[in-house]
This record gives C-alpha cells, structure tokens and sequence, in this order.
C-alpha cells in the first residue's frame, strides 16, 4: 500500500511540473514574440528617426540656401522695394521652415523618448526572458531527475507485475495440486468407507464365530465332563492309568466292546442308553 501511495504521489509530482513547464514554455513563447513586436517597433521607431533627421537636415539646408538666395538677389536688386518684399518673403519663408523644424524636432524628440521607453522594454523583456530561460533549465534539469525516477518506477512496475504474475501461476499450480490432492483423499475416503464397511461386516462375522466359539466351548466341556465321567466309570470297574491325555482316553473309550459299555447289573441301565438319552458331541 506504501508503494502504491508514493508511486500515486510522483505521478501527481510529475503532472504539476508538466503543467508548470507547458505554462512556462507559453509564457517564454509570449515573451519571444512580445520581444520580437518590440524589436520590429523600434527598428520602425530608427527608420522614423532617421527619416526626420534626414528631413530636418534637409530643411536646414533649403533654409540656408532659401537665405543664401534672398541675399543674392538683394545684392543684386537694390531697390528698397524688392529688398522689403524679399526680406517679407525671406522672414514668412523662415518663419514656415522655423515651425517645420520645430514640428520635426518635437516629433523626433518623441520618436527618441519611444525609442528609450522600447530600449528600456526589450532590456527587460530579455532580462526576464534570462530568468525564464533559467528556470526552464531548472524544469527541465528536474525533469530529467522525474524521468529517472519514471523509468525506476516502470521498472518497479513491472518487476511488480512480473513477481505478481509468477505469484498467480504458482497459485494455479497450488490450486492444481490441492485439486489432485482433494481428489486423491476422496478417492480415500471412499476407499477408508469401504473398508470400513468390510470391517464392520468382517466384525460381525468375528462376533458370530465369536459366539459359536464360546458354543463349542461350552459343548466341548460337557462332553470332556462325560468323556472323564466314562472312562473314571471305566478306571473303577476294570483300572487304568490315569496320567493319560483326552485323546488317549477317548482312544480307549472308543476302543472298548459294545459289552462294556455298561452299568453294573444291580443299576439296571445300560451306558448305551444312557449315551443315547444323553448325546453330547465328542
């Protein structure tokens, strides 16, 4: 978020000085052209100058040579009535060239003080053409530190970019993986419910031989109690060994005539039948 925020703050900072440096290069651009009037104005200002000048000294020099003249002519005419019209002449002639003079002289007194006021303009126009040229280096000096700063913050950018495309595809790859990974413990979780399953019927299968176990046990302790009760019945009438083991014993019993399967006569009831209502499993 901080990168962001400087990276929203230089370019707002890049803008302004873009602005700033359009507004400068249109007010230099006013100045120029402010400095090229002035400059046309007053060469129009000397060219006036040097046409009145030209035109005083020309006067001058009529009147001067209108003077010359009157005098040739009085030196040559002595009559005192040429001499009066003359001289009346000679001083209206003056008097006329006195006042074109005059005229051209407050003219050219004021073309001369336009002429300073346009050499005192353009010395400050191109004083303050200096100091905008000096700060249009200045922009553009920062410009080119902005631009630096720019081309880092592109680079930046796009190393951003690239870091944050390179982050997606390992998204994508984790995405996958976890995708195959959910897939695998599905398929293991179905497996773990069959199994479970056969477990649960693998039980109940243990349970029921469980129980016909404990049958047979029970049923095959009945019939060793008979086994031993018979061949205990067999030691007292005829003897034998007693250390043998069930199989022996069950041997024996099994070995014997049909004859000796009996009680003794005062008891009145044969083993046969006695076995018979009695039927255990050996």
């Amino acid at each position: 978020m901080d990168q962001a925020a400087d990276s929203s703050e230089l370019l707002r900072r890049i803008e302004e000085l873009q602005r700033e440096k359009d507004e400068k290069q249109n007010s230099l651009e006013l100045l120029l052209r402010r400095i090229e009037g002035l400059q046309y104005e007053m060469d129009e200002k000397v060219d006036l100058v040097e046409v009145l000048t030209r035109q005083v000294e020309n006067l001058q020099r009529e009147r001067d040579e209108l003077r010359k003249d009157i005098e040739q002519l009085c030196m040559q005419q002595a009559g005192p009535g040429y001499v009066s019209v003359a001289t009346r002449m000679l001083t209206q002639r003056t008097a006329a060239l006195e006042q074109d003079i005059e005229n051209l002289q407050k003219k050219l007194g004021g073309c001369l003080r336009e002429n300073q006021n346009l050499q005192e303009e353009l010395a400050e126009a191109y004083r303050i053409k200096s100091q905008l040229a000096e700060l249009h280096g200045a922009a553009l000096s920062k410009n080119k530190d902005l631009e630096k700063q720019v081309r880092f913050f592109q680079s930046s950018v796009a190393q951003a970019f690239a870091e944050r495309d390179s982050s997606l595809m390992e998204c994508e790859k984790a995405k996958e993986r976890e995708e195959a990974v959910s897939r695998k413990f599905a398929d293991f979780e179905e497996r773990m419910r069959e199994y479970q399953s056969e477990i649960d019927e693998q039980k109940h299968l243990n349970d029921d031989l469980q129980r016909e176990l404990t049958e047979l046990k029970a049923h095959t302790e009945l019939s060793l109690k008979v086994i031993l009760k018979f061949y205990d019945l067999r030691c007292r009438d005829s003897g034998c060994s007693s250390s043998l083991t069930i199989e022996e014993k069950c041997s024996i019993l099994l070995g014997d005539s049909a004859d000796n399967w009996s009680f003794s006569s005062d008891g009145g009831t044969s083993t046969l039948k006695y076995i018979v209502n009695h039927p255990y499993p050996l």
